[in-house]
Parts: structure tokens; C-alpha cells; sequence
């Protein structure tokens, strides 16, 4: 029997002759939220102390929000609204909303202890009339971006970073007083490097851990106005009681070839500190240039995907393809990435990259693409560890790894651009990706044709 997490993604792949989703869901006519707060205190930040450097969020759609629980900070204590218009944070509650905040997390001191804890929410009303079904997955993945973004610049000053994907999720929007359309998702703590619950931590908040909604069924009850409202309705943790801590699960060795890719172009800490020079994001919708990857570029673009960790919301269920068509000294091929050995293991030989850009919406923007990231998971056996809870946590690991290619490239002077309308199941066939497993996000690499 197929967890429902592996009905609601099927529901979701975009196909070459579908016509739209013929469920209606008149989500237009569900107001914006109004995140103007009136009356509450504000604090302007400066460009130094921005949670988010150069968020990635639905193609410009402004479809994540973000709350962060500030203590012993240069503002006073409280729960804060990001305002990433104004650039200000906007004090929406107290001690009160803080220990109700702290309830719903089955590890209460990662919470009352950090310096700043942020929490991430989903607001559908501004994804859906783009990804109609898939917005909730696309969402997820947006989330995940806007954590690794956080994540990586903590890490350029210094902080420990320990990624929360764990909680009561109904007790979170009722603490910080969220609509039916806006659901929280995904949390990130920062500690100072001295601290003791980051010195005491287990696992050091790699994500060695996640936990499982396993043993708390999906009960149908009430119609729901979209599919993603039941799957979330799956993935919510009701009753932390109830939920399994679940260990990572061990890397196997993998059959093919292997390619040990080189050694990191840069130290890391040239990255952290250039990181704070980069620009906005370079112009995506163009086709790339046609230009050989270098070797050194290519294994640096890959090696770097663990700036934001790889498996940073926990278990270790993601896998990573590589689908190399023009990069120096690498034969042309799908590879499957394992980052704990920093290899490739060749899958399949030589690909038509003809064949590879009819996979897309639109072939023109997969054009001498020098190399392509395709993340899966095979659903059935993350859920029978995760329960429904496990898409939730494929999702933002995978957004995690979309933004921290964006920018590994982007310090390299190359492109890295997620494509949203893929034929998932023609490029499966194509890149020798078992049947078994699902995508969640394709990734192209290559260099930017200036205009």
C-alpha cells in the first residue's frame, strides 16, 4: 500500500500533454496576509545583521515567511516578523509567545538557549496560482533554500547552526497566530561556537537525526480544499510523545566506475568570507553559454553543496545524480554522488544531450548545459522510517542543497538554475534512475551568455 506521501507527488509531476489540474482550487479568492503588524515596535537592520542574504523564494514570489525568537540580541528580547521589504524586525510578542513557542519542540533548550532561532513558514496563497498542487512540495523546497541561506552566512560569523525540522506544528501556528493558508515548516538555531548546548550537542547538528510521525495515522475526516492541504495534514507532528528520534542512515557502496572528484578550488575559509561579496543572483531564463566546465570548477561546485549540510533536516535519505555532458577531463554520463567519499560512480554511459533538453518545458533553457543535479528519494523507504513527515524533510534538504549550488556557482562565475516543469519520467529513463525513486529537484549547471 503507497503512503500517501508517494500518491500526492505523482499527483504532482508535470506532464508533456496534461492541460492544468482539473481540480479547481479558487484559491484566488483567499486574501494576502497582512503582515503590516500596525502599531508594533520596529527595528531597522543593518545589510550585516540580514537573516537572508539573497533568498530564493518561488521565483520572486515572496511565498516564505520568517520569525525568529531573539535573546540577549541588540534588541530586546521577544518573537520578531522578519520584514524583508522594510528590512526591519517587527516585535509581535512576548515571554508569553516565547514559552509557547518553546512547548512545541520535542528539544526544549535548542530553543530557550539560542541566541536567535528562526522559524519558517510556507504562505500558499502566493504559490498556488503558479504551482497549482505542486506548490506545496514547491514551497517546502523554497523553505529549505531560505534555511541554507541562514545556515551558511551563520557560519561565515562564527556561529553554530543546528537545523529543526521537529515540532508540533499546529502548537507553532497558533503561538504565532498564523491564517488557515500559512504553515510552518521548518526551524534553524544559532549558538555561539562556546556555547554548551553546541559543545554537548550529539551530532554536532549535522542532521544526524530526524524525528518520525510514524506511529500517528493520517485520518481523513474533513474534505480538504487541495491535495497538499491533506498531505500536510500527514506530515504534522500532533503529539510529540508519539514520535521515534531516527538515527542517519549509513551511506552503501554503490556498483560503477568511480570518478574522485578534486580538491575544493578554495579553502573554506576564502568561501565564508567571499560569500559576503557576492552579488544579487545572475539573470536565469537565458539559455548558458557553450563552454567546457574545468575541473577544478566542477568538483568545487559539488564538493561546496555541504556549506548548508547535505542531509541538513536529518536521516541521510537523499540521493544525488549527476548527469555530466561538458566538463574537462569527466567522461559524458549519469553518475550517482556520494558526499561522505567525495565520488562519483558512473551509472550509465554517454547521453544525448538532444534527448536531455526535450526533458523540459522548454528545451531552449537546457541548452549547453555543462552539467545537471538531480536529487531523488525513494518515498516508500523514507516513509516506512518517517512516516509521512519524511517528504517534508526530503523537501527542505533538497531546496537546502538547490540554494548552496547557487551559490557555490555563483563564487565561481557560473549559473546554477532549478527547473520547476520537468518530464520527470522521460529524464529518469534517460539518466538510468531507478524506477524506485522519485525527484524532487533538477539543477542546471553552466556558464551564464551574457547579453
Amino acid at each position: 500500500m503507497q503512503f500517501y506521501s508517494e500518491t500526492y507527488h505523482e499527483s504532482t509531476l508535470y506532464a508533456p500533454r496534461s492541460v492544468g489540474d482539473p481540480i479547481a482550487l479558487h484559491w484566488e479568492t483567499v486574501p494576502l496576509a497582512d503582515k503590516r503588524y500596525v502599531g508594533a515596535k520596529r527595528f531597522p537592520l543593518g545589510e550585516s545583521k540580514r537573516p537572508l542574504h539573497a533568498p530564493v523564494f518561488a521565483d520572486g514570489l515572496q511565498s516564505v515567511a520568517v520569525y525568529v525568537v531573539i535573546r540577549n540580541g541588540a534588541v530586546p528580547d521577544g518573537v520578531y516578523y522578519y520584514d524583508t521589504e522594510s528590512q526591519e524586525l517587527v516585535n509581535i510578542g512576548q515571554k508569553p509567545m516565547m514559552s509557547a513557542i518553546a512547548d512545541a519542540f520535542p528539544e526544549k533548550e535548542i530553543v530557550t538557549q539560542a541566541e536567535e532561532f528562526y522559524i519558517y513558514t510556507g504562505m500558499m496563497e502566493r504559490a498556488v496560482w503558479r504551482y497549482r498542487e505542486a506548490s506545496y512540495r514547491q514551497v517546502q523546497v523554497d523553505v529549505g533554500a531560505a534555511c541554507a541561506d541562514t545556515m551558511i552566512y551563520a557560519k561565515s560569523k562564527g556561529k553554530r547552526v543546528f537545523p529543526v525540522g521537529a515540532f508540533v506544528d499546529d502548537a507553532v501556528a497558533v503561538a504565532l497566530g498564523l491564517g488557515g493558508s500559512e504553515i510552518p515548516l521548518a526551524a534553524v538555531a544559532l549558538f555561539p561556537e562556546n556555547s554548551a548546548v553546541a559543545f554537548n550537542s550529539v551530532d554536532e547538528g549535522v542532521g544526524e537525526f530526524a524525528y518520525s510521525n510514524r506511529n500517528e495515522t493520517l485520518e481523513p475526516g474533513m474534505r480538504y480544499p487541495a491535495r497538499f492541504m491533506l498531505q500536510n495534514r500527514g506530515e504534522c507532528i500532533n503529539e510529540l510523545s508519539r514520535c521515534v528520534k531516527v538515527r542517519r542512515v549509513a551511506t552503501k557502496a554503490l556498483p560503477g566506475e568511480e570518478f574522485p572528484l578534486a580538491p575544493s578550488k578554495f579553502p573554506a575559509d576564502y568561501i565564508m568570507r567571499e560569500i559576503w561579496f557576492l552579488g544579487e543572483p545572475l539573470v536565469k531564463k537565458v539559455p548558458f553559454g557553450a563552454v567546457t566546465m574545468d575541473l577544478d570548477d566542477f568538483s568545487s561546485i559539488l564538493r561546496w553543496m555541504e556549506m548548508g549540510q547535505f542531509n541538513a533536516f536529518g536521516a541521510g535519505l537523499l540521493k544525488a545524480w549527476v548527469v555530466v555532458f561538458d566538463a574537462m577531463f569527466v567522461y559524458p554520463g549519469s553518475y550517482r554522488y556520494v558526499p561522505v567519499r567525495k565520488s562519483l560512480y558512473m551509472q550509465a554511459g554517454q547521453l544525448d544531450i538532444k534527448k536531455f533538453v526535450k526533458c523540459f518545458a522548454i528545451p531552449e533553457q537546457a541548452q549547453n548545459t555543462s552539467f545537471a543535479v538531480i536529487l531523488t528519494a525513494d518515498l516508500s523507504e523514507a516513509c516506512s522510517l518517517l512516516g509521512e513527515r519524511a517528504y517534508r524533510y526530503l523537501n527542505l534538504n533538497a531546496g537546502a542543497l538547490v540554494e548552496t549550488l547557487d551559490v557555490s556557482a555563483r563564487l565561481l562565475n557560473k549559473c546554477a538554475r532549478a527547473e520547476h516543469f520537468v518530464f520527470h519520467e522521460n529524464l529518469k529513463k534517460l539518466c538510468a534512475i531507478p524506477e524506485k525513486e522519485s525527484i524532487l529537484s533538477t539543477i542546471l549547471v553552466g556558464k551564464v551568455l551574457r547579453r
